[in-house]
């Protein structure tokens, strides 16, 4: 037996601790096989119950962005609008309720609310919608249109300081960048100009001029510099 264990190669040596190894192993290989293949069922339900959702939050919110365009064509006066409403609130709080602060489901699910009640003259249900979505959609897209109807909302519920504050946050926190910024420019000076503010109305009205040639709200301004100067 020694002259033959002798003439075993390294190899062959491995091979045979190897195999008595699971030999005397084997229970709990099986085991921690079991549990890796368990886990890997896990990840792959968790994945697909993941992406199940983020395909059903996606729809739901595509549908309640249809549920509003249908509210603009009905009757405000009828019963079946009321309804319609009703509804319209429940869906995006129940949206809201499923998704995470910040992602893009809930900023536009957030401000569609801020629409609705925009629509229905709720301003100050609409100026917390914007405002909300103003702050969490920070540099995005949703962020520069939030401030510019919450600065609406703001300016139809009277108050006319908090509207040229966030008109200002539009050119301070996105200058040319944003589509919004000529109007809010526009926008603030008017305000200025209409509290009595001659000399920030010029100054607003010749940085909209010169920041945006050519542009239509270009021409107001220019017009009103003709005017004030």
């Amino acid at each position: 037996m020694k002259d033959k264990d002798k003439k075993l190669t390294s190899s062959e040596r491995m091979a045979a601790k190897t195999e008595g190894f699971f030999a005397k192993n084997y229970r709990l290989i099986a085991i921690i096989v079991a549990v890796i293949i368990v886990v890997c069922i896990g990840i792959g339900i968790w994945s697909l119950v993941s992406s199940n959702s983020k395909e059903e939050i996606a729809n739901a919110v595509y549908f309640l962005e249809e549920d509003y365009n249908d509210l603009l064509l009905m009757d405000d006066t009828s019963e079946e609008y009321v309804t319609a409403c009703n509804e319209f609130v429940v869906e995006g709080e129940r949206i809201l309720s499923q998704v995470r602060s910040g992602d893009y489901a809930s900023l536009k699910t957030r401000y569609l609310l801020g629409q609705y009640h925009f629509l229905n003259e709720e301003w100050a249900e609409a100026l917390e919608c914007f405002d909300t979505v103003a702050n969490e959609g920070d540099g995005t897209y949703f962020g520069s249109l939030a401030l510019a109807n919450a600065a609406a909302s703001a300016e139809n519920a009277g108050d006319q300081d908090a509207a040229l504050a966030y008109y200002n946050r539009i050119w301070d926190e996105y200058s040319t960048e944003a589509p919004e910024s000529p109007k809010a420019l526009f926008n603030a000076a008017r305000i200025y100009e209409s509290q009595g503010d001659s000399e920030l109305a010029v100054a607003t009205y010749s940085q909209l001029a010169d920041e945006f040639v050519g542009s239509e709200y270009a021409q107001l301004a220019e017009a009103r510099l003709i005017v004030l100067e």
